[in-house]
């Protein structure tokens, strides 16, 4: 084809005709650039439909990611609920309203674990170390940012909550009532621990217990604590499900 053109353009100057010459030159330019710009279009093209496909593989990812988060909310979601049924109980005995039972030990130990949510954010690394969050829906982009910068703030409500547990709660409780560690106590792990001491229980005086103040107002706290951290579940697994069915239904 180059060959063939010369030919033309050899001719034309053999001819000295240089008006055509001039013409075919400029024609000849115009389809160099023509050429040049399609094949730009194309290789852009390609790198766009090669940008999408990687961000829907990191879409992938996140999407498996929000599934092992769902997983761990769920539980601590469970986790929290037994908790705040357990203030409840609690705190309606210091409030006279219901009678002494022995599961204040329960209680009491149960209101010391901590609770941490390892939010897995591998996905969102790749997808913003390769650029391709400009790749994908930009509500969903919205909703991907929101819900890990949400996993932050849970974070952080996470980290008071056991603070107060470390430095207040638990020291104040087994500094007091360290007696609650004995095979009377109901809860599970407590009784089997327990089960074969041969030791004579301490007295446990359960109404001591209910009139602490202290100790009512650290486990109301508890109890506030553990109702936000439950809202806390709730909206995560919520903004993780809304996420999931965007990316299962192509959003991306």
């Amino acid at each position: 084809m180059i060959n063939f053109f010369r030919k033309i353009r050899k001719k034309l100057a053999d001819d000295n005709k240089p008006l055509k010459y001039m013409r075919y030159a400029i024609g000849e330019i115009l389809l160099l650039v023509i050429g040049i710009l399609i094949a730009l279009s194309i290789n852009n093209w390609n790198e766009k439909k090669n940008n999408i496909a990687q961000a829907e593989k990191h879409l992938e990812t996140i999407k498996l990611n929000l599934k092992d988060d769902i997983i761990q909310a769920e539980n601590l979601l469970s986790e929290t609920q037994t908790t705040l049924e357990y203030a409840n109980n609690f705190l309606g005995q210091f409030k006279t309203l219901k009678p002494l039972d022995k599961n204040i030990q329960m209680y009491l130990i149960y209101l010391m674990y901590e609770r941490n949510m390892e939010v897995n954010e591998s996905g969102l690394g790749t997808l913003l170390n390769s650029n391709g969050m400009s790749f994908i829906d930009e509500s969903l982009q919205v909703k991907i940012l929101d819900y890990y910068r949400y996993a932050e703030q849970l974070k952080s409500r996470e980290e008071n909550a056991n603070s107060a547990i470390k430095t207040m709660y638990e020291p104040y409780v087994k500094e007091n009532y360290y007696w609650i560690y004995n095979k009377t106590n109901p809860w599970h792990r407590q009784a089997e621990f327990y089960k074969d001491d041969p030791r004579k229980l301490e007295n446990i005086d359960l109404k001591s217990v209910i009139a602490d103040k202290r100790l009512e107002i650290m486990v109301n706290g508890r109890r506030y604590q553990t109702v936000i951290l439950s809202d806390f579940y709730s909206k995560t697994i919520k903004l993780a499900k809304e996420i999931i069915f965007d990316i299962e239904n192509k959003k991306g």
